[in-house]
């Protein structure tokens, strides 16, 4: 038996579990095609999705270590992948279906989206719930936190009034986030260079994977075996134990928007 929620309900429970940000769309939010899929690609019957945006800890963004920056993105998705849990749950208890969407893994490998499409456009979805803009990196920036965010969401049958998208673009296009990335990825307006970003933010990628192992395919049984004992393969072996973190973050520490204050 479905017990009647509102919007306010929702996010005060979910903002008591932890979130940082909460904001709700309608499951239209945002055209949807292939390379930006919608809430309904998870749930077709979906009417709501609620959208949760954790903050990222500046202190760790800048540290000069990569197991900082690295745990800050595990801790990031083990924290909303229980936040989504959590909300899935209640949502639930109160007699409306709900589902969980990947806040980054697992992501369809295929030829058509090449581990790039999530199941839902988390940013896209965001920027309907009233959570941000789209800034010049092409990443969710939020009047709190600018872009040091990481999103998750859940989908739901459940009917909810739905925030208003913000009308102030406050990504004033500075150039900051351009000029900052080391690989140009994002030199040209509306439109990130995907292969250019994932091989500097994702050191340890199927990008370098392929390329480690195609450039060792025909070695001798002992030169490969010298490899195994390379520092490089280490990484690889460890990235994929833990899943494979951003190594990057360049665009993300120059945006001006919701810079915390130097202490």
């Amino acid at each position: 038996m479905k017990k009647r929620i509102d919007a306010t309900e929702v996010k005060t429970y979910i903002k008591d579990q932890g979130a940082d940000l909460v904001g709700i769309a309608e499951a239209d939010c945002f055209e949807a095609n292939p390379r930006r899929r919608g809430p309904r690609f998870i749930m077709p019957e979906a009417k709501s999705v609620v959208v949760i945006a954790q903050r990222m800890i500046t202190g760790s963004l800048e540290s000069p270590s990569d197991m900082a920056t690295s745990v800050l993105g595990m801790a990031l998705y083990e924290e909303l992948h229980l936040l989504s849990l959590r909300l899935a749950r209640y949502l639930e208890q109160h007699g409306y279906r709900a589902a969980i969407v990947p806040p980054y893994s697992p992501v369809e490998m295929s030829e058509d989206t090449k581990g790039f499409t999530g199941d839902v456009s988390l940013r896209h979805a965001a920027v309907g719930a009233g959570l941000g803009v789209l800034g010049r990196n092409n990443l969710l920036v939020t009047p709190e936190f600018g872009p040091r965010v990481r999103i998750g969401a859940v989908v739901s049958t459940v009917e909810l009034d739905p925030d208003v998208p913000l009308t102030e673009n406050f990504c004033e296009d500075c150039g900051a986030c351009i000029s900052a990335c080391p690989v140009d990825a994002l030199s040209e307006p509306g439109k990130t260079r995907t292969g250019r970003c994932a091989r500097q933010a994702l050191p340890y990628g199927l990008s370098k994977v392929i390329d480690y192992f195609s450039g060792k395919a025909t070695y001798p049984k002992e030169d490969m075996a010298e490899a195994f004992l390379s520092p490089e393969f280490w990484n690889m072996y460890q990235s994929l134990q833990l899943g494979i973190q951003y190594g990057c973050h360049a665009c993300i520490t120059a945006c001006p928007v919701g810079q915390l204050n130097p202490q």
